[in-house]
């Protein structure tokens, strides 16, 4: 596999187009131009997917320790016992996408795809801006009390679930419709039965 450094030169010199080189200019590409990034090509954007997918998760333990401010007695929610609540929903979304990640691995190569954990990590971090993005827009909003903060925390969810989709679509199901939702709706299942385990 090679590293992200190599992919870029090799990229400069075959289409001389300007190239990703740090985080933010990886976000601004992705919100331009997805498709770019996300055809079966490997673009050595596999660090800036594993830093957006650990964002996602930070921005959704964010949400959840953000909600406490909207209580007049927020004090009580400060409590020892509490602690672990802010990070339950954060836990479950990693833990199941960690399983579908290794479940689209080996779904890949028993269809014959090589495709490894960097393929995975580059293509669903990818996808993981927009939503990303959405919570950032949502969480100031839900801290000032407007009430569309939900609207944006709803879209960055559908949108994670999305994500889950494209990738079984494009990559790994093949256009098969049906086994694309299959994955999604384990996903959810899986992300569910954490989430109460906890």
């Amino acid at each position: 596999m090679e590293n992200q450094n190599e992919v870029a030169e090799k990229q400069k010199e075959n289409n001389g187009k300007e190239q990703i080189g740090n985080y933010f200019q990886y976000v601004v590409q992705i919100i331009k131009d997805p498709d770019q990034l996300l055809s079966e090509n490997v673009r050595g954007k596999h660090q800036f997917g594993l830093i957006t997918i650990i964002i996602f998760l930070a921005l959704v333990a964010l949400s959840s320790i953000v909600t406490i401010f909207n209580y007049l007695d927020s004090l009580r929610y400060f409590g020892f016992s509490d602690y672990f609540n802010y990070f339950e929903r954060a836990i479950a979304y990693g833990v199941a996408l960690a399983g579908i990640i290794f479940v689209f691995k080996s779904f890949a190569e028993k269809k014959g795809r090589k495709y490894d954990l960097n393929f995975f990590f580059e293509k669903l971090g990818a996808l993981l801006v927009i939503p990303s993005v959405f919570l950032v827009i949502s969480l100031p909003l839900e801290l000032i009390d407007v009430t569309i903060h939900s609207w944006f925390s709803s879209l960055g969810y559908t949108f994670l679930y999305l994500s889950i989709f494209l990738i079984s679509y494009l990559f790994i199901a093949k256009n098969n419709f049906k086994t694309a939702i299959l994955f999604v709706a384990g996903f959810y299942f899986v992300y569910r039965l954490i989430y109460l385990i906890l």
